[in-house]
């Protein structure tokens, strides 16, 4: 048997994991994108963090998973916040180690509109449009006739 099961098996691993949110933090006000920075250590007596989840809003349902980043040693994942209503979340943050113990910590975010999006204007491109096409000018010619008029003359004119 292995010495990590032989210690979880005599109960010897019975804390969870110490949870650190980094990002965001308590009070941050989130606008459509929100990210997530969290470090989680079971300590030299534990055995391992084996996962680390986080929930906007609630602690029922599906938990999303954090990936750890093995250069700071850092869990970390982001969410889009479009959907979400606007006002104060909880923001759920649960570590589990390999025996199962767990720890769920939170931090109280804001989300807030995300601002309108400016509208799309495109310029006049010179050269282009009814009225620079002499065949097709909404305006009338030097003749008194528009291109309306133009089109009916030629249609009189092949009866």
């Amino acid at each position: 048997m292995g010495a990590h099961v032989l210690a979880a098996a005599l109960g010897l691993y019975s804390s969870a994991p110490a949870v650190t949110v980094l990002q965001p933090l308590t009070g941050a006000s989130i606008t459509g994108h929100l990210e997530i920075a969290v470090q989680a250590d079971d300590g030299p007596t534990g055995s391992g963090v084996r996962s680390v989840e986080y929930q906007l809003g609630t602690t029922s349902g599906a938990w999303t998973p954090l990936t750890l980043d093995l250069g700071s040693m850092t869990y970390r994942g982001s969410a889009e916040t479009a959907s979400v209503p606007v006002g104060g979340h909880e923001l759920y943050i649960r570590a589990v180690d390999y025996t199962g113990n767990l720890r769920t910590v939170f931090v109280t975010v804001s989300v807030s509109p995300a601002p309108p999006k400016p509208a799309e204007v495109h310029p006049p491109v010179p050269g282009v449009g009814v009225d620079e096409n002499p065949g097709l000018s909404s305006k009338q010619s030097d003749e008194g006739l528009g291109w309306g008029g133009r089109v009916f003359s030629a249609m009189l004119r092949l009866r």
